[in-house]
């Protein structure tokens, strides 16, 4: 018998690459599994919108009674200027909208402040304090008027479920206001008249969101056409907080007194006119048109006062039988204060204390306290010590205090479920007691399950809502700040999950997040994922237990979460691991582009974040993607170190850090990805460099108008090959620290990253080099490229911390590590603070050959990496 040949070097790397693909599709099929033995249990509802079932995280111990007490008030209403609400299903919600009352544009350009609108071109807005939980305070600046809003809750003895809170609103007159108002003063003087002081009427409504059974007490003994020394608004008792009143009051004078003397209240407050408006609300939707109501309201209001001595913009001192929503509007000479303070358990002994506690000179001292607080516990936890040469440190501190709290202070509470389409050919389904479909409905368009959702959101002016792949940044930043609020977002966010293991990545819960979204984009689709960027946040919570002292509360709490999150994350992981695998055994694909698009120039990826950066020019079955492979790796790693901490089984473990070697081995990289003429990685794909849009006519009926439209226009076939475009995509393995410190690749990926010609510039990374063939072209005739040079902070972020992580391992590389490291930080925070001061706003991009600011404002979802990024916090 003859024996056996050896194995050659070849034959050997072979064998060990066909382990490691076994691996991948052992957990493949241990999920597929699990999910079978599931749906075999339960009565027929489509998978794609039933819940997971496993213990609820939002239901851990340490989110309990106490907790939820704490947390039960926020500014939880991301998309308005100033709102607060209850984390319940049917909340109490408190409103602020301002306007000038003698001005005829604040009824013909309808400009009343209530939701927050880039259109409204404010000068500046936003939290330039905010602790996440009790205290908050935020800036605004609109054209002549300077408003600021402190939020402040308290709780004491005597107080109920929630506690007391406090809002005080301040408004001054900016410098452009100032100089109009001294100008007409001296003009007036010269004509020998007395100028008149200008007005600004502050509305604030307040409404029980029980639309049907809940009912307000208005001005409860008295009205009064004078707001005086103060009044109780109204009163109510609600089935979550129980009985509560609402006062409003009179705040210090701008003189900044301490005394707690009637004498040192807003006389311009204390002297302000007082209008009200009491109606019933059949339901949410009403709630979401309140501006165009009270527009009405005010203008009928007018007319019947008449004009003849001016415009009057009052409300009309009315109220519907039983009302669940009053507006009372104030309006006081510039400047002045207010108070408003809402007190639980009107009637115990306590009462009259607690309000007092929470007015005047006694919450100035209390709001100075929480303030000191704040900076005190941003200097210990983000200290600034490395600032670049160029870049001063107290305008960075500035800067990154708001970064902070501008994201605290946008986190939202939504409570809907989100409209999904089921895959084509699914199963007809109808829930039970649901109304029969309307003609032309979509019989596949469905509810997910009615769920409440707490998250940070990018963008209060433009998405005002929750966004998978976005929250795992910005949980990043929430996590060193406070773990527990950390814990309770992504908390929220995995109770989200279906049966499936699939998470939608664009959370539009009820009717005011509703209202700000296109039809067109309100879709989530079940075959579509979004980066894991969780996996970021919650492998920095581990590592955070595991370096820890073990019997310490924070690791304890942290082991509990990990430990009932575990089940979901598997279920998480096996999804992706499934059904984003590519047609190659070890491969990953972003599932969902069109390939049938001849609008599009390169057809969207919207479920890599990434949107327009550009792909394979065809979308087809054999493409690869570089960055999902590099996140599918990166989850691997995680869920071992997630389970080490969580106490999973030994061989859960193992098979998860076999799979982490397995996907992020250097081999598979130079496999799949690796260009090795220009040393880039890229994705694969069936590609065409030689594509263009070109002007088309459109068949119309006869007798139309002639159509054109910009149609794709392939010049030479596609081929499968690697994508030739260098940019983000490119630097994932760099990314996710998959390239050895020793590898040759790693030192091509940093002579890359420095060239001027490719993504270096002295702003940050561009997203896309100029090299490319797409470089800054508009994808559709009306669609501006958007990752297609700009640059995106979250993504630098994750550059840095690969240099930093590169710069202190030893290796030929190390110092070109850190030479990178310190020019790209240093470029970021110079061009990040510069702007913000000069604008007054992070925004979501900035342009890749000046630095100026681009897209959303303010954008302190990711944007507000800032923060780490100056305190070198990876």
């Amino acid at each position: 018998m003859a024996p056996k040949p050896a194995k050659t070097a070849s034959g050997r790397a072979k064998s060990k690459n066909i382990s490691r693909l076994l691996i991948i599709a052992a957990v493949n099929v241990a999920g597929l599994i699990g999910y079978a033995s599931y749906k075999a249990l339960v009565p027929y509802v489509p998978p794609e919108i039933t819940p997971l079932k496993a213990p609820r995280m939002k239901k851990l111990q340490e989110f309990g009674s106490s907790y939820q007490n704490d947390m039960l008030w926020g500014s939880y209403r991301s998309g308005l200027y100033f709102g607060m609400r209850t984390r319940t299903a049917r909340p109490l919600l408190l409103g602020m909208m301002w306007f000038d009352p003698t001005d005829a544009a604040t009824v013909h350009q309808e400009a009343i402040r209530h939701e927050a609108q880039q259109g409204d071109k404010l000068s500046s807005y936003g939290w330039v304090r905010h602790d996440g939980r009790s205290y908050g305070r935020q800036e605004i600046a609109d054209g002549d008027f300077q408003l600021t809003v402190q939020m402040v809750k308290h709780r004491s003895e005597g107080s109920g479920y929630g506690g007391d809170w406090a809002v005080r609103v301040s408004v001054a007159l900016t410098a452009a206001g100032r100089a109009k108002q001294d100008a007409a003063k001296a003009a007036a003087e010269a004509e020998g008249r007395k100028a008149a002081k200008r007005k600004l009427s502050l509305v604030f409504y307040f409404a029980d969101a029980h639309w049907r059974s809940s009912e307000l007490e208005m001005w409860p003994e008295q009205q009064q056409s004078k707001l005086g020394e103060g009044v109780q608004l109204l009163s109510g008792d609600n089935e979550d907080v129980g009985p509560w009143a609402l006062h409003l009051r009179p705040g210090p004078s701008q003189t900044g007194s301490s005394s707690s003397s009637s004498s040192s209240m807003s006389k311009s407050a204390a002297s302000s006119k007082l209008q009200f408006l009491g109606m019933r609300l059949q339901d949410g939707q009403q709630l979401v048109q309140l501006k165009q109501l009270m527009l009405q309201a005010l203008v009928q209001n007018a007319q019947r006062l008449g004009f003849e001595n001016g415009l009057k913009l009052w409300l009309p001192d009315i109220a519907q039988p039983r009302p669940n929503l009053a507006a009372f509007q104030v309006t006081a000479a510039v400047p002045s204060c207010f108070d408003l303070v809402f007190v639980t358990q009107p009637e115990g002994n306590s009462a009259a204390q607690r309000l007092a506690a929470l007015s005047g000179a006694p919450l100035s001292r209390l709001a100075a306290e929480r303030e000191s607080l704040f900076d005190e516990r941003f200097a210990l936890t983000f200290p600034i010590s490395n600032t670049p040469e160029d870049t001063d440190a107290s305008a960075l501190q500035e800067v990154s205090k708001a970064a902070l709290s501008n994201l605290l202070g946008s986190m939202g509470y939504f409570v809907g479920a989100s409209k999904v389409k089921l895959p084509p050919g699914s199963k007809p389904y109808s829930p039970p007691g649901s109304p029969p479909p309307q003609p032309g409905q979509d019989p596949l368009v469905v509810d997910y399950w009615r769920e409440a959702l707490f998250t940070a959101t990018p963008s209060r002016s433009f998405f005002p809502r929750g966004f998978l792949w976005d929250e795992g940044f910005h949980q990043l930043l929430v996590q060193r700040w406070d773990p527990q609020l950390s814990r309770d977002a992504v908390a929220h966010w995995l109770d989200l999950m279906n049966c499936q293991g699939w998470i939608p990545r664009e959370q539009i819960l009820g009717k005011e997040a509703r209202t700000r979204v296109p039809a067109e984009f309100m879709l989530q689709h079940p075959s579509h994922a979004n980066p894991p960027s969780l996996y970021l946040p919650l492998l920095a919570h581990a590592l955070s237990a595991a370096a820890a002292e073990p019997d310490h509360p924070e690791v304890l709490a942290t082991q509990a979460f990990l430990k009932r999150a575990w089940p979901r994350l598997e279920v998480w992981y096996n999804w992706f691991n499934t059904s984003q695998a590519g047609q190659q055994l070890g491969t990953y694909m972003w599932k969902g582009r069109d390939a049938a698009s001849q609008t599009e120039l390169n057809p969207k990826t919207l479920m890599s974040g990434l949107d327009d950066y550009p792909r394979a020019s065809h979308p087809s079955p054999e493409e690869r993607h570089v960055d999902l492979h590099a996140w599918m790796a990166l989850a691997s790693s995680a869920m071992a170190e997630i389970g080490r901490v969580a106490g999973a089984p030994a061989e859960a473990v193992a098979k998860y850090a076999a799979a982490a070697e397995a996907i992020g081995s250097m081999q598979r990289l130079r496999e799949l990805h690796y260009d090795a003429a220009s040393g880039q990685f890229r994705d694969y794909g069936l590609h065409s460099e030689a594509v263009e849009m070109v002007w088309r006519n459109v068949p119309v009926p006869e007798g139309a108008a002639p159509k054109r439209q910009l149609v794709r226009q392939v010049n030479e076939p596609p081929q499968l090959q690697l994508v030739p475009c260098f940019g983000y995509v490119s630097l994932f393995p760099l990314m996710m620290q998959l390239l050895p410190p020793e590898s040759r690749e790693l030192g091509q990926q940093l002579q890359l990253l420095r060239q001027e010609q490719l993504l270096w510039t002295s702003h940050g990374l561009r997203s896309l080099a100029p090299t490319s063939s797409i470089y800054k072209k508009y994808n559709t005739e009306h669609d501006a490229p958007y990752w297609r040079g700009q640059i995106w902070i979250n993504l630098n972020y994750l550059t840095l911390r690969a240099l930093k992580h590169y710069s202190s391992t030893a290796g030929p590389h190390q110092e070109a590590a850190a030479q990178a490291y310190a020019d790209l930080r240093a470029n970021l925070l110079r061009n990040l603070a510069g702007q913000y001061h000069s604008t007054g706003y992070l925004w979501e991009q900035y342009d890749d050959t000046d630095g100026r600011p681009k897209g959303s404002h303010p954008f302190t979802g990711w944007t507000a990496l800032l923060t780490l990024i100056a305190s070198e916090a990876f």
